[in-house]
């Protein structure tokens, strides 16, 4: 896989959905872990445009389900996040008053493009409460993201992802206007068995018993327990996707799964290092990028090719600045960091290991990324959360950290 990898590109609006008559039904995915055989009932783009396979270093699950358009594991146009962004906007049923929910650390970049693209027809109104977030009214919404991270912030609520690397979410108190949603809409990048998400509607409602509907929202959706979730659920559940089927895997019982390295920090406070507002508090607001569009601002970041990276759960900021860069012309890619340890393999043709940059002291990647394929590569981070320096090493000289927030 090159650095600059080619990626589809998606329509603002959702494309007509291609079912079994236009590309096959089936699908049998060989990996060194096993077989992954897909039942696809319909999808917005051909599914080798929407994502490709590789093996989880977790023995809790040998697959990975990893997305050409979302802009984590492999690096997409900015342009490429956006439509999908858009095409999920556009395909959510009518909201009055929702509150939006990313799934952290892959789905927070996600999460907040699309709330950003359904509220951008829907803009708020003039006036805000205190705390900065909007009043709720019709056609109004209000946005946060999971985090790992403890803060000294009020701590509404957690829950478990239980097929995860990192199985614990904290979310935050965002503030009266979202308590106060009719819908939840929760994003995550894809839907297996639609647990995390349930775990995450059974908290909110028990605290919010007032919310009308919930609406999971996915880039693929494989959730072979549809009815499960609706069952466990007291209010009306929908589902909004690119892509809808199921799946079933089966191990090879010859595969010995690789040690899971350290995937959990010390638990311990991150205020100093992460900054007092920001999206996992329910304050998603952009990074001011004011002093990138000033003329001639970006005389250096032209004459090649150029990588914006976000870092762990900081990536909407990322995604904001590359978009930027790119509609002022440039030749841009976007991606970011993670914690989530995949093999090497299918459709992981490079792997970078560094430390976190959050105090946890544990292996952060990159994937994906070779840095002799770009004139230029800015680190984005938050707060005081400055990449690792063996990260800048081996991006090279070339590349710089960018402190957005």
């Amino acid at each position: 896989m090159t650095g600059t990898p080619t990626t589809p590109v998606m329509a603002a609006q959702p494309a007509a959905d291609q079912t079994a008559a236009s590309q096959p039904a089936g699908r049998r995915v060989t990996l060194p872990s096993g077989e992954l055989d897909l039942r696809l009932e319909r999808s917005a783009l051909p599914l080798d445009d929407l994502l490709d396979f590789a093996v989880r270093r977790n023995p809790k699950r040998g697959f990975l389900f990893v997305s050409r358009v979302l802009g984590k594991h492999i690096p997409v146009r900015p342009s490429v996040a956006a439509g999908t962004h858009a095409a999920l906007a556009a395909a959510l049923p009518p909201l009055t008053r929702p509150h939006f929910i990313g799934l952290a650390e892959t789905a927070t970049a996600l999460g907040e493009g699309v709330f950003r693209a359904w509220q951008a027809p829907h803009p708020p109104a003039a006036d805000s409460l205190a705390d900065g977030s909007w009043l709720t009214a019709a056609g109004r919404g209000t946005f946060q993201h999971t985090t790992r991270y403890h803060q000294r912030a009020p701590l509404l609520l957690r829950f478990d992802e239980p097929h995860s690397h990192a199985p614990a979410h904290l979310v935050y108190d965002p503030g009266e206007a979202a308590r106060a949603a009719q819908e939840l809409v929760l994003i995550d990048d894809e839907l297996s068995t639609g647990t995390t998400l349930e775990n995450l509607a059974r908290e909110w409602l028990a605290l919010h018993p007032h919310v009308r509907r919930v609406v999971l929202v996915s880039l693929t959706d494989w959730c072979v327990r549809r009815d499960a979730v609706q069952a466990a659920l007291p209010v009306p559940v929908e589902f909004v996707s690119l892509s809808r089927g199921t799946f079933t895997f089966t191990p090879d019982p010859a595969w010995t799964p690789a040690t899971l390295p350290a995937v959990t920090g010390d638990g311990g406070d991150r205020s100093a290092l992460l900054p007092a507002r920001s999206a996992r508090l329910g304050h998603p607001g952009g990074p001011d990028l004011s002093a990138w569009t000033a003329p001639g601002a970006d005389a250096d970041l032209r004459g090649g090719p150029l990588l914006v990276l976000g870092t762990g759960e900081y990536q909407f900021p990322a995604f904001a600045l590359a978009r930027t860069l790119e509609a002022r012309g440039l030749d841009v890619h976007w991606s970011a960091t993670t914690r989530s340890p995949v093999l090497p393999g299918l459709a992981i043709g490079s792997a970078l290991t560094f430390t976190d940059n959050v105090g946890d002291g544990i292996p952060n990647y990159l994937y994906n990324v070779r840095p002799e394929a770009y004139a230029r590569i800015l680190v984005t981070f938050e707060g005081a959360c400055q990449p690792d320096p063996a990260l800048m090493g081996a991006l090279g000289p070339h590349a710089r950290a960018v402190r957005l927030s």
